[in-house]
């Protein structure tokens, strides 16, 4: 952290040196807290549980929903192809359609029984149960993570109130030590690293299976397009005539072909890194990282925040009751009168 110097030709009136430096120093003292707390270490954990939150919540809802009608699609073009024969015979191989279109019609039947392996694994995966986990993290992150990076940030924080007193003396009364007490306090981070621990329980019984689903929903999207291509590729003696079928597709073909194109425009690596993420970075975390850090910091930098407490209210003008400053009042003697006088007579 950047020291300062001290300043010369001081106005009347404006803090002494010593008060700015004072400040920064604590600042610098903090810094080197930062260090030994190892409290950098926790805030990226932080921030790795805040991204798999987040992936979490989404639940990859979007792509699911386009999977999910592309999956529709298929079954029903598939279901319908032996009801359509003489549709899968168009253009130059209309002519052999007696003889080309059986087998075709025995292919697809084989890759209607593995898209029905396709389809079983696909609707097993339940993105709501992600969604229903994100929840439950952000909840517990709502506590730990504002603590933990404000903690972080609190050298940051304090050497900008160094700076701002340096130039303006009368801004050092305004910072707000309690606000820093507050935050070092770590009011519910217990609670909410005990749920965050909840959350764990039985997460690999989700992910795993969900993981295995999703790579072979992946493996037959991805082998789709070429699969339903050869499929109608024309078999031997007359196999120089598949480049007409492609050249002239049959509506099955079209449509197979253009529901795998719109498959492999879904982008499931989001939904891979968030399942990644919670296996390896998530369920066998020790949350003793987290907490032990921030303890820690919170032990050596309250001694700095009540340091800075003191300057702060040095800087403040003493609140003397203004009774103290009333002018006594001075009575002049009452002038005898003559009546009087003659009275006591």
């Amino acid at each position: 952290m950047k020291k300062r110097g001290s300043r010369d030709n001081l106005g009347k009136g404006r803090i002494q040196p010593k008060d700015a430096k004072g400040v920064q120093g604590l600042a610098d003292k903090l810094a080197e807290d930062l260090q030994e707390s190892k409290l950098e270490g926790a805030s990226i954990i932080v921030d790795r549980l805040e991204q798999l939150k987040d992936l979490a919540l989404d639940g990859q809802v979007k792509q699911m929903r386009q999977l999910k009608d592309v999956m529709k699609n298929w079954r029903e073009i598939l279901n319908s192809v032996p009801d359509e024969t003489d549709e899968l015979a168009t253009g130059d191989m209309a002519v052999c359609s007696s003889w080309y279109a059986p087998k075709v019609q025995v292919k697809l039947k084989d890759l209607f029984e593995e898209f029905k392996d396709t389809e079983k694994a696909f609707a097993q995966i339940k993105p709501d149960k992600f969604q229903d986990l994100g929840r439950r993290m952000n909840k517990a992150m709502e506590k730990i993570a504002p603590a933990v990076y404000g903690m972080q940030n609190l050298p940051n924080e304090v050497s900008d109130v160094a700076d701002r007193a340096d130039e303006r003396e009368e801004t050092l009364k305004d910072t707000d030590t309690k606000a820093m007490k507050k935050l070092l306090e770590g009011q519910g981070m217990t609670i909410s690293l005990s749920s965050l621990e909840d959350c764990k329980r039985g997460l690999l019984d989700l992910v795993e299976p969900t993981q295995r689903n999703l790579e072979k929903v992946q493996t037959f999207v991805s082998e789709a397009h070429d699969k339903f291509k050869q499929a109608f590729e024309v078999p031997c003696p007359c196999c120089c005539m598949t480049s007409y079928v492609y050249d002239q597709p049959s509506r099955c073909l079209t449509e197979l072909l253009e529901n795998a194109d719109r498959a492999l425009d879904v982008d499931l690596q989001p939904f891979f890194e968030l399942l990644r993420g919670l296996k390896d970075d998530y369920s066998d975390l020790d949350l003793n990282r987290v907490s032990k850090p921030t303890n820690r910091f919170a032990a050596l930098a309250t001694e700095r925040v009540d340091r800075l407490d003191k300057i702060v209210a040095g800087a403040r003008p003493s609140r003397i009751s203004p009774c103290c400053f009333r002018p006594l009042s001075v009575t002049s003697p009452e002038r005898s009168d003559p009546a009087s006088l003659k009275l006591q007579a």
